[in-house]
């Protein structure tokens, strides 16, 4: 009897410890959390910011983040404590929509008379991919493209370097986002 009621103890606590612990937020979550505080040092917002990067270098694209789905966050804690999806249209997401793509494309290559050219584009896309506008571009230019661009937020971001190879192509993308206070900030390019 002894026996059995340890061997039935022993099977409890080893049920009750192997439970896996719950994860406070999905992927799309942490990432609008981590974007929020414009993604401060920390093991989960390293790991929010190398999945959105991921996300959005591949062709075909993702957009940065899904939906974000407030299923394990309790409502104690402010969570909706069932599966319903984080509603980002309310006016305390406002900063979350201000999130752009930015896509570099530029070439430099030489024309039939052996005259240097370039040829370069920055568009600039919504956080969905969708709406997309030319911020700056320039075809058959006797220039380089320009050190900098300005974005549709205000932001001066470096364009990647101009290279002194006879041909050379280069596409690059990155992230323009805001924090829940409105400060504008992005990613470095990601060449893919």
């Amino acid at each position: 009897m002894r026996i059995r009621t340890m061997a039935a103890t022993a099977a409890f606590l080893g049920a009750v410890t192997t439970a896996e612990p719950a994860r406070a937020y999905d992927i799309d979550c942490a990432i609008i959390l981590c974007m929020a505080g414009g993604f401060p040092s920390s093991a989960v917002c390293s790991a929010a910011y190398a999945e959105m990067i991921r996300r959005i270098t591949p062709k075909p694209v993702l957009p940065p983040f899904g939906v974000c789905s407030n299923a394990s966050a309790p409502v104690a804690f402010g969570g909706t404590g069932g599966t319903e999806a984080l509603d980002v249209s309310k006016p305390d997401y406002a900063w979350l929509r201000r999130t752009r793509v930015i896509w570099w494309n530029g070439q430099a290559f030489e024309d039939r008379d052996g005259n240097r050219r370039w040829n370069w584009s920055v568009s600039s896309c919504q956080h969905t991919n969708l709406f997309c506008r030319v911020v700056s571009n320039g075809y058959r230019s006797e220039e380089p493209w320009p050190d900098m661009f300005t974005t549709e937020h205000g932001q001066t971001i470096a364009m990647p370097s101009a290279s002194e190879a006879r041909v050379f192509s280069s596409r690059s993308v990155m992230m323009e986002f805001g924090d829940y206070n409105g400060v504008m900030n992005h990613s470095g390019w990601s060449n893919y």
